[in-house]
């Protein structure tokens, strides 16, 4: 009798634990599915609606992890910033519709350039910035083929942009000081006539 009794108790255990580990199992899957769907939205947070390039956030943090590898490695990089020329009138003489198309056209065209090598972003309202790795020649390249292809491609709105270009070994391999340096370059090249590439 004790016997059959102890043998249905761990029968019962046998059972019990079956169905836990069925629960635990069910659990780990809606764990592994939550995971998934945080990770997408996190991904899509990166990501600006209207150009479809990073946000100033992400951008920054790609282009931060790209200026420390290229120290590390003695690499070049450097960071190029682009803004829309003469803007506020587009949007004020053809409408905020028009003004979103110009900002998808220049974003498509600086999209086209992302790679391992180049990360892009919306730096803010119609500025964008492009984090290159590569020497200045090819940096200074890039910036001048994005002003030339903007010039053509956005001729029906009569647009252009402004680049300023800073090499990251310039300034010490310096996040902060590279960017004001081609802050600096950008505002010389709208200062100093627009649709044009200043270097600093």
């Amino acid at each position: 009798m004790d016997r059959e009794r102890l043998e249905a108790g761990i029968e019962g255990i046998r059972h019990l634990l079956s169905h836990l580990h069925g629960e635990v199992t069910t659990l780990e899957e809606s764990y592994s599915q939550v995971l998934l769907v945080l990770r997408r939205l996190e991904s899509a947070c990166d990501i600006d609606d209207l150009t479809k390039l990073l946000r100033r956030k992400a951008f920054f943090g790609k282009w931060n992890a790209l200026l420390d590898e290229c120290r590390k490695l003695g690499e070049s990089c450097g960071m190029i910033l682009v803004d829309i020329d003469h803007f506020k009138k587009i949007n004020d003489t053809l409408g905020h519709p028009a003004g979103d198309e110009v900002i998808k056209r220049v974003s498509g065209i600086l999209k086209k350039f992302e790679s391992p090598a180049c990360a892009v972003g919306r730096y803010g309202g119609e500025e964008f910035a492009m984090a290159v790795r590569g020497s200045e020649a090819e940096i200074l390249g890039i910036a001048e083929l994005v002003r030339k292809t903007t010039e053509q491609d956005c001729a029906e709105w009569k647009c252009t942009v402004s680049v300023g270009v800073a090499a990251a070994a310039v300034t010490g391999y310096d996040a902060d000081k590279t960017l004001k340096s081609a802050d600096e370059a950008l505002y010389s090249a709208k200062n100093g006539g627009r649709n044009q590439v200043v270097y600093a």
